[in-house]
């Protein structure tokens, strides 16, 4: 009996090593690596939180700077030193961002990728025909132009694809002007605002590129283990939109929505990701579950650091249009928002941007 006993155990075993085995073998042929890869990557991050001209660009604050976080994470993935700009506040005048910039994309090779990122002020000319980001020294002297980024990468740049994002007022323009880059390049524009509304100074755009980028689970819409382009910029609108009452733009031709930005961090309560709205301290605030441990939910607040983030019960939420539907519209997500009717190489300014009392969708705090 012992013997018997014994080679049982040790067939149970072997089985479940073998299923282990398999289930990890089938997740592994199913999941779809990443497509960008950090030694073929550049990175161009400009971050200008303070100015010179302080009367027209006031500052933003400094704390937990998302920019940063960004560089930070092109770091950790392995794109080369040498391959990734940040200038910041003071270091980011026009002449340094424009001469920089520029060297980088003489450096570039066939097959590469180019990642763009500004966030700061954004203004128009007096004749509201140019936008610019603006720079440290912006004012006196004009700031970065949307067209000029364009420009110089027709001109500079030898791969192959470009990601722009920007996170500033008028920064839908850039999604506009990029439809201007050479045929050969295979771009998308993604921005925090549409090329005439202003921008919050919160985080909250940023916020979500870095949650896309590291695969956060709340950013793979579908739960299927990857987070896409189009994922990425679904999660902008919806963001924008829910906690900030603006809309984004976007922008593409060549780069499709099924494009793999990261490997999803596995899905563990389906509650995860739902935008809320959460009664703390007396107040009402826009949130995001971040976690969930039985009836509790964990919410990060949007415009928030994150230790602020903390513990609720059922009680305190009530659900915003988006947590509802969630589930509900991943099957048509992306026919909708980046199909052939909406036509994903063209500009796409969300029009979900609800008012209060359209919506139930209310500022942040809500009182």
């Amino acid at each position: 009996m012992r013997t018997f006993k014994n080679h049982f155990l040790k067939r149970a075993f072997l089985i479940a090593i073998f299923l282990g085995f398999s289930l990890a073998s089938t997740s592994a042929l199913f999941a779809r690596a990443r497509d960008w890869q950090p030694q073929r990557t550049w990175v161009f991050v400009v971050g200008t939180l303070k100015w010179k001209d302080s009367e027209t660009f006031p500052s933003f604050p400094q704390l937990n700077r998302r920019d940063a976080q960004l560089v930070d994470f092109f770091q950790r993935e392995g794109v080369p030193a040498d391959q990734l700009v940040y200038l910041k506040d003071e270091q980011a005048t026009i002449r340094r961002v424009r001469a920089e910039f520029s060297q980088m994309l003489s450096r570039t090779r066939e097959g590469d990728f180019l990642y763009v990122y500004f966030t700061g002020h954004g203004y128009k000319s007096d004749d509201e025909q140019t936008t610019f980001f603006a720079t440290y020294d912006a004012g006196p002297v004009p700031g970065w132009s949307t067209r000029s980024i364009v420009a110089d990468i027709n001109r500079g740049f030898r791969g192959s694809r470009v990601l722009l994002t920007a996170d500033c007022c008028f920064s839908g323009a850039l999604a506009e002007d990029a439809r201007h880059l050479d045929a050969n390049i295979s771009y998308a524009c993604l921005t925090s605002a549409s090329p005439d509304e202003v921008s919050t100074e919160n985080w909250t755009f940023t916020e979500m590129l870095f949650a896309g980028l590291s695969g956060k689970p709340y950013a793979d819409l579908n739960t299927d283990g990857i987070v896409t382009l189009g994922e990425v910029a679904e999660n902008e609108s919806r963001d924008m939109a829910f906690a900030e009452d603006q809309q984004t733009a976007f922008s593409s031709r060549g780069l499709s929505a099924e494009t793999v930005l990261a490997t999803a961090q596995p899905v563990t309560n389906p509650a995860i990701g739902g935008r809320v709205i959460v009664r703390s301290d007396g107040d009402w605030y826009k949130a995001r579950v971040v976690d969930a441990q039985g009836s509790r939910l964990r919410v990060h607040y949007y415009g928030y650091e994150e230790s602020d983030d903390e513990w609720v019960l059922p009680r305190q939420i009530r659900r915003g249009r988006d947590s509802s539907e969630r589930h509900a519209a991943e099957g048509r997500l992306l026919d909708r928002h980046f199909g052939v009717s909406n036509g994903w190489g063209e500009i796409n300014s969300t029009n979900q941007s609800p008012k209060a009392t359209q919506s139930g969708w209310l500022t942040t705090p809500i009182n």
